[in-house]
């Protein structure tokens, strides 16, 4: 009765594909899910339907699910590929795609994949190594600049000797590396990000109210202000004892 609720599940959820309502579907390969656990081909399409949703974290844990239940099944790999082509990661996208073409060497749709990573991989290697001329390039010019400024639009220039120029120059030259680098770790960091499990707001708002809390007994104790022994009457009588 399960396998035969979660084929039905399973169709509702192609069905929403077919009609772009990925985030219907996702509910419905969700609960085929929860009725047929092992089934590889429920993770395969909502990995998909994460992928087009940008849930991209989700959509690779499912992908790696297919892989585990299924691990001679190239739609896995060709899932895994796609998620970490759409977050940039160019390289592990081929990697994957070329596990799923080991597979299965005649899916055309494995090749079309490949050959599009192979474009991308291309263009970042080019744009790599062109970069370092740009930004280098271009703070070498912006120093250069400086330089010429302050000696003929300057009345009177404040750097004179020849190799301290050359010193500003090759300086600004290395802010612009520097600049490089930083953008590129920022784009790696993003890049990373976007595979990052998202914070469950509604496990943290709980993980609050699970903290104990104190009973009404502990809470009168703690209020409850400690008495000295005999009070102010008995200090009153100890003392006109001493003094007689």
């Amino acid at each position: 009765m399960s396998k035969e609720k979660a084929d039905q599940l399973k169709e509702e959820g192609n069905k929403c594909v077919k009609e772009g309502n990925y985030a219907e579907a996702v509910l419905h390969y969700t609960h085929a899910i929860s009725q047929d656990g092992r089934n590889h081909v429920l993770y395969s399409n909502r990995s998909l339907c994460f992928l087009k949703l940008h849930q991209y974290y989700y959509a690779m844990e499912d992908a790696k699910k297919t892989i585990k239940l299924k691990s001679d099944w190239p739609k896995g790999f060709f899932r895994k590929g796609e998620v970490e082509f759409a977050v940039g990661n160019y390289t592990l996208a081929m990697m994957a795609y070329k596990q799923a073409e080991l597979i299965d060497p005649t899916d055309q749709g494995i090749k079309v994949a490949m050959l599009k990573t192979t474009k991308e991989v291309i263009r970042v290697r080019k744009e790599e190594r062109r970069q370092p001329w740009l930004y280098g390039g271009g703070g070498l010019l912006i120093g250069f600049i400086i330089v010429l400024a302050d000696q003929f639009l300057a009345d009177k220039p404040s750097i004179k000797n020849i190799v301290l120029q050359i010193l500003l120059i090759i300086v600004f030259g290395g802010m612009g590396l520097l600049v490089l680098k930083t953008y590129r770790f920022v784009i790696e960091s993003q890049q990373s990000s976007l595979l990052e499990e998202p914070v469950d707001l509604m496990k943290a708002m709980n993980g609050e109210d699970d903290l104990p809390e104190k009973s009404g007994t502990e809470t009168k104790q703690t209020d409850k202000k400690p008495h000295r022994k005999g009070g102010v009457g008995s200090a009153r009588q100890r003392y006109k004892m001493g003094k007689s």
